[in-house]
């Protein structure tokens, strides 16, 4: 690059940085309202006033959350003023929102007036390709931080003017999570994951950085091939927002070898000397057994396969003729 066009580049990141800080914008409220949800319990109901701010907080590695969902109640005071007060969804907030903190900044991504009715909801997707939709009794806003583990809206008059039973109103608002309409798979095992492939519905199913395979709910086939280990077939059943754990107990497919002579034989597996009733660690094909005792000799070639049994005996007889 040169001279004339690293100055250029730096000018532009310049003033991208500039313009970036100059829409962060710094405010203060009255109290912050937090709330907590999680994926399976809703939070309680707090109440929130005008120039208050809400913060709804959510485990934030949560894989099942789709986004939140704001039930606010309004008073009649505020009903009867309708257009009155705006919400407004904040991104890029500092610092993580308490009920001990008052002043903010962040950058405003969303605003929205409460309409002239008794309730309202508000929800807030926090994954992209999520299944929230908007109706006419809720309000779809942008999709906000999820990484962060929380949510921030704040209260504001929309005009001047308006008597003090209104300046006075409050809020009661409640949150809950909305769940993704999938649940998860998570294939148990002693043995590595790179060893096995896992088939759902006879399609193979890669699983994700924190090893669960995402699936619509219902009643799945699964399959776990190897060329290490006996293959496995389940039927699981998965539920919405819920991990469904299938465990199992991987058999080798190696030959399973035992060897059984008389005390005192000295035995050998192609060239090794084996003890006679240890399970030998043996390769797929053809092995030869040697059998030693006393002066006598007994040789076996034997063919061995994946994923079967043998048992190798000698026996020594004394036959007995009547002449």
């Amino acid at each position: 690059m040169s001279a004339l066009g690293k100055k250029l580049f730096l000018v532009t990141v310049l003033l991208l940085t500039a313009a970036a800080i100059s829409s962060a914008e710094v405010f203060r409220v009255k109290k912050t309202v937090c709330l907590e949800v999680s994926e399976s319990s809703n939070s309680e109901s707090k109440k929130c006033g005008i120039n208050d701010c809400l913060a709804i907080k959510f485990p934030a590695a949560s894989i099942f959350i789709q986004g939140v969902e704001i039930s606010v109640k309004i008073p009649q005071a505020l009903a009867n003023y309708r257009n009155t007060i705006i919400y407004s969804l904040y991104n890029n907030v500092s610092p993580v929102p308490t009920e001990k903190n008052i002043d903010y900044s962040g950058t405003e991504i969303y605003s929205g007036l409460y309409p002239g009715q008794l309730s309202w909801t508000i929800a807030v997707p926090l994954a992209k390709g999520n299944t929230i939709k908007s109706s006419p009794y809720a309000d779809k806003t942008l999709i906000a931080e999820k990484a962060r583990g929380f949510v921030l809206l704040r209260n504001q008059l929309a005009m001047k003017g308006v008597p003090q039973s209104v300046l006075d109103a409050e809020f009661e608002v409640s949150a809950k999570a909305i769940l993704a309409d999938f649940g998860a798979l998570k294939v148990v095992s002693s043995a590595d994951a790179g060893e096995y492939t896992v088939y759902v519905d006879e399609k193979p199913a890669a699983p994700n950085e924190s090893g669960l395979i995402l699936l619509k709910p219902g009643k799945r086939s699964v399959s776990v091939v190897s060329d290490k280990f006996r293959n496995e077939s389940r039927s699981v059943m998965i539920e919405q927002a819920q991990i469904s754990e299938l465990n199992l107990d991987l058999q080798s497919v190696a030959p399973a070898v035992r060897v059984r002579a008389p005390e005192g034989t000295k035995i050998f597996v192609d060239g090794n000397e084996v003890q006679a009733g240890e399970a030998l660690d043996l390769e797929a094909g053809e092995h030869i057994f040697k059998f030693n005792l006393g002066g006598y000799e007994v040789t076996k070639k034997v063919a061995i396969q994946n994923g079967k049994s043998y048992n190798v005996s000698v026996n020594v007889d004394a036959s007995v003729k009547e002449e």
